[in-house]
């Protein structure tokens, strides 16, 4: 319940830098209870097993932060794994629910495919607004490295 905390103490102050888009805690906090209310709805609660297949960006903190409040066991999967190595991790963690990237969406249903106890499937990205602050290190804020692709190509 840091994020919580956080934003009820100090909702303006950045909790994710990524780039030039800042994330306060009161918009962490609320992305995560949106999160928590969407798994809940669909019978994934505390207990349950969830597999996030996500870049480095602020979406992957909302659903740590998500995870943590709602008392999930959260298993990041790496989005350079083929299908069938994903569908083996998000089979073996027993995630009841998998979020993906939209990026990612293709490989995340096919892999959800293959896992016997997968009964969620989000994927998509938050089309909210970019905020432009002061990018200056806060001592509390999460920087999220961007994912760079190498020269020529797509992400690695």
């Amino acid at each position: 319940m840091a994020v919580a905390h956080w934003a009820a103490g100090h909702p303006d102050a950045p909790a994710v830098i990524e780039g030039d888009r800042v994330s306060t805690f009161a918009e962490l906090n609320a992305q995560a209870n949106r999160l928590v209310r969407a798994l809940r709805r669909r019978g994934v609660g505390p207990g349950a097993g969830i597999a996030l297949l996500c870049a480095n960006r602020t979406e992957f903190v909302e659903v740590v932060a998500a995870a943590d409040r709602a008392g999930l066991r959260l298993t990041p999967v790496n989005w350079h794994l083929t299908a069938d190595e994903a569908a083996y991790i998000i089979d073996d963690c027993e995630a009841r629910a998998v979020i993906a990237d939209a990026r990612f969406a293709e490989v995340a249903a096919a892999a959800a495919a293959d896992a016997a106890g997968v009964t969620v499937r989000l994927a998509g990205t938050r089309g909210g607004r970019r905020h432009r602050r002061p990018l200056h290190r806060h001592p509390h804020a999460v920087h999220v490295g961007h994912d760079r692709p190498p020269q020529g190509g797509a992400p690695r």
